[in-house]
């Protein structure tokens, strides 16, 4: 019988996650409408005071089933993902050292029941993976446009030592 766990409380009673966030982490419901012709999830607005900078750039990324993508970390920009289908995990570790979440990881599960929006700052390494068995797809809209001479990416393997974090099982790709 010492294998019996109680559950963790995860979310409050409104579904309110209660895992703190790295400090600048936001996260957004995406509302999506529904009538006798389809939908509409609409991804991005200004007006919403997610982020100061306007949208300049935007582009969609994939993870194919049982893919990851990470550790990626930017200096110059934040990411602003939209997330529109399958299933997606990211692991957020703060490397700021001046941040008053520094050190901090946080787990973010994404799926088509629940899209949001994450805004990803500066600073805060990031790893993807599908854990679904389908594609997943990403709209991104950095805080500035994408300079192909001069790629604002840092990259560490999954299964590094810089950071103290362990994935765990099924984080197979770069």
């Amino acid at each position: 019988m010492s294998e019996i766990r109680r559950d963790v409380q995860t979310v409050d009673a409104s579904g309110r996650r209660l895992q703190p966030l790295p400090d600048g982490v936001v996260l957004r419901d995406l509302v999506t409408h529904t009538d006798d012709r389809g939908t509409v999830c609409e991804l991005y607005d200004d007006r919403w005071g997610i982020h100061p900078a306007s949208v300049t750039f935007a582009y969609m990324f994939t993870i194919r089933p049982g893919k990851a993508k990470g550790w990626g970390a930017h200096r110059a920009h934040e990411d602003r993902y939209a997330f529109l289908s399958g299933e997606l995990e990211i692991v957020l570790y703060d490397g700021r050292e001046d941040s008053p979440t520094s050190g901090l990881e946080a787990r973010i599960h994404l799926s088509v029941l629940h899209r949001q929006l994450l805004v990803i700052p500066r600073g805060v390494w990031h790893a993807e993976r599908n854990p679904g068995q389908v594609d997943v797809q990403v709209v991104n809209f950095p805080s500035i446009p994408y300079d192909h001479t001069n790629p604002d990416k840092y990259r560490l393997p999954l299964d590094t030592d810089e950071l103290p974090v362990d994935l765990g099982p099924g984080w197979d790709g770069w």
